[in-house]
Order: structure tokens, then C-alpha cells, then sequence
């Protein structure tokens, strides 16, 4: 059937893309201390792009019956496309990454269910008040590339999540914690991620105040989505070639101190984001970003790639980044908090995106902090943002934590920046 939506294409289009992706899930839900639903579903994804007069057209259904009109809509649509003067990639082996866990599929609801309810006991354990939320999912996808090149390529993927949240209320105090844990492996321990929504509740049981002024700022690697996620939106090849990136014509400058480093990596076993290729049949691979503080790269598709001058990173389509990867230091945590007199540490935030994070600005709301006072943390900051610009932020970074932990696609340890603006509510 793919075949077939090729060879239609190929009668208008000068070259054609055809990519099918088939993915079953079953998940356990738990809202409220109660076990919501247990539920299976299955899905069909079909996209198709063409390359028609040097302009691509792209289209989707949920078929994969739908090909053919799938093929004439994006015929269609390459009027009204973005200019392509690239060729699709011909076959070129891809990395020996592991993407996919044989365990995974063999859990049942019975056991989604355990560890749910696992973890949903071990919070409501320790503070009977806490509301509990928490879910347990796995799923098995199948995708298959195609295209006008002689590119013809499949890979198994599986996920395996696990997720807890507590909401406790006392008067106007609303606090809200939990873990996460989202990798292609059958890795969740349930009671460890539990233990870790425990620990934040334990921190936050006292409050701190806080004055509005600048002040040394940890993020733990959960709080590190502060800087990645503007950072991420610099290096995007796509927003540097519109001169949109403040990154724009500094390859090879110092951005960052000599301590940080970031890469893009599609090659990690198992993470979320790793593949052979990426979704326009280019090898997935690691590529330097940041190496001690100094910018070496961007991330590029192919159409953005040929406007560019560049070969394409695998970071197609939309030059978004696979697998981000902060390197570690050699400061632990502990000793991080130590060596501050005065300072936050932020775990969790809110309204993250709502500043100008093209260039950089971030100001947020801290939903999950701690202050630190003689080298100690000693309760949770209430009511307070943090305020400050991520490029002014990474030649500020005054140590980097010795242990990574993964958020989603995100693997960062602490990393504490020797001055931000904390704003206190009032």
C-alpha cells in the first residue's frame, strides 16, 4: 500500500516521502486516591510529503487505506509550501541504538494497576491529607519510512511511564508535588518514585520567606527546563536562519562558563527521544552544542539545512532537539546547598513560555522551591518568581552537579547560577 501511494506521487512530484507509524497503549489511571481507568487503545499515524516544483506539500490521516488521497492533498498543498531545493536521503546504515524493550508489552493491567496503587499508598503513608493522582502506561509503536530515494526503513519503539502527583491544601496554601519517569525500557521502580514525591513533601512541610533581590538560584535537574527550554529555542537551525536566535553568528564564541557543557544525542539505549533516524530517514547522531562554555553547533532538518548551507544533525523535521544532555561537573548537590549563605532552589515552576524566550527571558513562578540559609535548606519559598535571561544566565553558572537524572527528554544534573532576580510576592 505504501508502494502504491509512491509511485502515485512520484507521477507529479520529483520526490515523495511516505511514513507510517502504528501504536498500541494501555494504561492505568489514578485521580483523587481512586483508580480512575484502566484502558487499551490503539492508533494509526500516515504523513505524507512530497517535493513538487521545488515546494513540499504535506498530509495526514489516521489510515493507512487513506494513502492515495493522502498523496493527492499533498500535491495540493506543495503549491502553498515552503520552498525545498533538497533531495530525501538515500539509505545509510543508522546508529545500533536500542529502542525497544520486549518487556514492555508483556506487563499487564493487573500490574499497572499494583504500581499505581503502590505509589498512590506510599504518599497517602506518609500525609493521609495529600489528594493523589498518579498513572502507569506502556506502549509498543511500529514505524515504517519510505521515500523516492531508495530509503526503506522500520524500527520497533516501546515506552514505559510512570507518573505520581499529590495536591495538599491547608487553608490558602495549595502545594503541589510529584515524579515522573518516561523511558523506552521496562525501568520503573514504583516505590523509588513514590519515595521521591515523599522527599519534596518532606522539604516543603516548613516555609521560608524570601526578599525580593538578586541571590544565587539551584536548579535541580527538573528545575534546569528553565534554561534548557529557551536554550533549545537558540539552537533550533530554523530560528537561527530567520535571525530570530540571539545565537545567531556566534558559533565558536564562549556563551556559557567553561564548566558547561550540552549536547543533542538521538544514540542513548533507551531514552525517549533515541532512534536510528530521525523522522526524515537522516541517521540519528550526538551533536555538540556546547562544549566548556563555548558554542559549536546548531540543530538542522534537511530543508532547513539546504538553506543554510549546512548538512542536516537528524533533527528533522523542524529542528527540534532529540535527546538533550547537560554534562556532569564535579559538585555534588549537598554540596552545592552548602557552600551557599543565601539562596533558592527551584524544583518545579509555572508559566514557563509566557515571557520572550526566543531571546531568552524567563520570569516564573516558583512552584516548588526551597530557601537556603547558612548552607542548609530550611523550608519551602512561597509566593516568589524567578525572573533573569538564560544568556545572561550561562556565563554566570557556578558549579555543575556531579549526578545527572533524566525529565523526559531532558538529562541535566543541578546546576547553580551565582546570581538570579528572585521577586517576592507581597
Amino acid at each position: 500500500m505504501i508502494e502504491r501511494g509512491l509511485e502515485l506521487a512520484l507521477r507529479k512530484a520529483r520526490g515523495a516521502e511516505i511514513t507510517l507509524h502504528d501504536e498500541r497503549v494501555s494504561s492505568a489511571e489514578y485521580e483523587d486516591d481512586k483508580l480512575k481507568r484502566v484502558s487499551a487503545s490503539q492508533s494509526c499515524e500516515l504523513e505524507v510529503r512530497v517535493i513538487v516544483n521545488d515546494r513540499i506539500g504535506t498530509s495526514r490521516a489516521t489510515d493507512a487505506g487513506e494513502v492515495e488521497s493522502a498523496v493527492s492533498r499533498a500535491i495540493e498543498l506543495a503549491e502553498f509550501g515552503s520552498e525545498a531545493r533538497f533531495d530525501f536521503p538515500g539509505p545509510a546504515a543508522g546508529p545500533a541504538v536500542k529502542t525497544h524493550d520486549p518487556r514492555v508489552e508483556q506487563t499487564s493491567r493487573e500490574e499497572l494497576v499494583a504500581s499505581g496503587g503502590e505509589m498512590l499508598e506510599r504518599l497517602k503513608a506518609y500525609n493521609p491529607e495529600i489528594k493523589v493522582s498518579a498513572e502507569t502506561a506502556w506502549s509498543l509503536s511500529r514505524g515504517r519510512l519510505v521515500n523516492s530515494s531508495g530509503l526503506d526503513v522500520s524500527a520497533d519503539y516501546s515506552t514505559y511511564v510512570g507518573y505520581v502527583s499529590g495536591m495538599l491544601v491547608r487553608g490558602t496554601d495549595m502545594l503541589f508535588a510529584g515524579r515522573l519517569h518516561y523511558w523506552r525500557s521496562k525501568t520503573l521502580d514504583a516505590a523509588a518514585l513514590a519515595n521521591a514525591a515523599v522527599q519534596e513533601f518532606r522539604r516543603a512541610e516548613r516555609t521560608a520567606e524570601v526578599s525580593t533581590r538578586e541571590m544565587p538560584v539551584i536548579f535541580t535537574p527538573r528545575g534546569m527546563q528553565v534554561i534548557l527550554l529557551p536554550l533549545l529555542m537558540g539552537i533550533n537551525g530554523k530560528n537561527v536562519l530567520k535571525g530570530d536566535s540571539p545565537l545567531d553568528n556566534r558559533l565558536g564564541e564562549r556563551i556559557a562558563a567553561a564548566g558547561f557543557t550540552l549536547a543533542d544525542d538521538g544514540t542513548v539505549d533507551f531514552a525517549p527521544q533515541s532512534a536510528p533516524y530521525d523522522g526524515e530517514g537522516v541517521p540519528r547522531r550526538r551533536n555538540a552544542v556546547i562544549r566548556d562554555g563555548v558554542l559549536e553547533g546548531f540543530l538542522y532538518d534537511l530543508e532547513t539545512a539546504s538553506k543554510a548551507g549546512r548538512k542536516s544533525t537528524g533533527n528533522g523535521p523542524g529542528c527540534g532537539a532529540s535527546n538533550t544532555i547537560v554534562s556532569p561537573g564535579a559538585v555534588s548537590f549537598e554540596e552545592m546547598v552548602k557552600s551557599t549563605k543565601e539562596g533558592v532552589v527551584v524544583e518545579q515552576v509555572l508559566g514557563l513560555g509566557q515571557s520572550n524566550a526566543m531571546n531568552g527571558d524567563f520570569s516564573v513562578n516558583i512552584a516548588l522551591g526551597y530557601k537556603v540559609e547558612n548552607g542548609e535548606i530550611v523550608g519551602r519559598v512561597k509566593d516568589a518568581m524567578v525572573a533573569g535571561n538564560v544568556y545572561d544566565a550561562l556565563p554566570r553558572v557556578e558549579a555543575v552537579g556531579s549526578q545527572q537524572e533524566w525529565y523526559h527528554t531532558m538529562c541535566s544534573p543541578a546546576v547553580k547560577i551565582a546570581s538570579l532576580s528572585i521577586v517576592a510576592g507581597q
